[in-house]
């Protein structure tokens, strides 16, 4: 069991990484979007495990990220701790393997980085000129449709594995 929690740890770290370092070259818009891979994988892992794995890796995940980002410390914690707690709704042991591996991973993503960007830019844009409505057009709407585009990749990967069988 813990060595599972050990093995999850060391994949949402190795995210992290590529989010800070590579996802940039990626990046659209004049705004900088990129899609979120951290939200992703803890939507993976919180499926799997449940609500308080998914916002206690969350937590960790979003930590780890604010830190790297030097930016407000906690703000990113927040937002993928609630973000985990939701997806980690959707641990049905009769329905994982559907979760994970049909279009319903995407729509999952899709919801849990919609909240995730709803909690992290309304905050982060607090007490600047731009309105909700901006904040919303602008980045929350792009970088979760961003992050939907991308969470098709495992879907199809797995697709991929269970034919080769």
């Amino acid at each position: 069991m813990m060595l599972e929690y050990l093995k999850y740890g060391a994949i949402m770290l190795a995210l992290i990484i590529v989010q800070k370092t590579l996802i940039w070259l990626i990046a659209v818009t004049s705004y900088e979007i990129t899609p979120d891979i951290v939200i992703i994988g803890l939507v993976y892992f919180a499926v799997k495990k449940g609500k308080i794995t998914g916002s206690v890796g969350g937590f960790a995940a979003g930590l780890i990220v604010d830190i790297f980002s030097f930016s407000f410390i906690g703000l990113m914690a927040l937002s993928k701790a609630v973000s985990g707690f939701a997806a980690g709704f959707f641990n049905n042991q009769q329905k994982i393997e559907r979760y994970l591996n049909t279009y319903q991973f995407i729509i999952i993503v899709t919801f849990c980085s919609l909240i995730n960007n709803i909690i992290y830019f309304t905050m982060y844009f607090q007490g600047t000129n731009l309105v909700f409505a901006d904040v919303l057009l602008r980045y929350i709407v792009p970088t979760t449709v961003y992050t939907a585009l991308f969470s098709t990749i495992p879907v199809i990967f797995a697709r991929r594995r269970r034919f080769a069988r």
